[in-house]
């Protein structure tokens, strides 16, 4: 994963949103669809931004597996470098994210480096599967991402967060869904 440049944290603590959903698949299809980087932009990606491209080795990513990626939600475009640091299936996938963003409204840069996990847990024949997202270093806070830095509204900020991340979510779990009926 490339190193982007380094700047102070202005986030007094990591900010973190988790969100569930139950999926009629079982817990190998969601890791499966997960887990194939090269499939994310046939659904959009689970994330709570809008996947744009993505350039990832064919295949079932393994812990190591490096890749990028650019999105783009209301406020801002990224373009992120991640490495998955596990993949154990069928019950975990994770990754980190160094993503440079740059705001849609004056172009203001910021860098954040944020860990994405999914934890997959089998019900029967289904799964119920777990997203939490952690922004764990940020150099700026542009536009309404600066609500993260106010400790008042950080929670309505986080809420918005759990929103888009749950459509996201939901994304993987119907692309998860219609494979495992194919």
């Amino acid at each position: 994963m490339k190193q982007q440049r380094t700047a102070a944290n202005v986030l007094n603590r990591e900010v973190a949103v988790t969100v569930r959903e139950h999926s009629a698949a079982p817990a190998h299809m969601v890791f499966d669809v997960l887990a194939d980087l090269a499939g994310h932009p046939g659904w959009g990606g689970a994330e709570a931004s809008t996947l744009l491209s993505m350039d990832a080795p064919p295949g079932q990513a393994t812990a190591g597996t490096e890749f990028t990626s650019t999105a783009e939600d209301s406020i801002c475009r990224m373009r992120d470098s991640s490495v998955v640091t596990e993949a154990i299936r069928p019950s975990t996938f994770e990754r980190v994210t160094e993503s440079a963003l740059e705001s849609k409204k004056n172009g203001t840069p910021a860098d954040w480096l944020l860990v994405h996990r999914y934890e997959i847990r089998p019900d029967g024949n289904q799964s119920d599967v777990t997203y939490t997202c952690r922004l764990v270093r940020a150099t700026a806070l542009p536009g309404m991402l600066a609500m993260f830095g106010t400790p008042v509204l950080r929670s309505l900020a986080a809420r918005a967060w759990a929103r888009a991340s749950r459509a996201g979510l939901q994304r993987l779990i119907a692309a998860a869904e219609t494979t495992a009926r194919a």
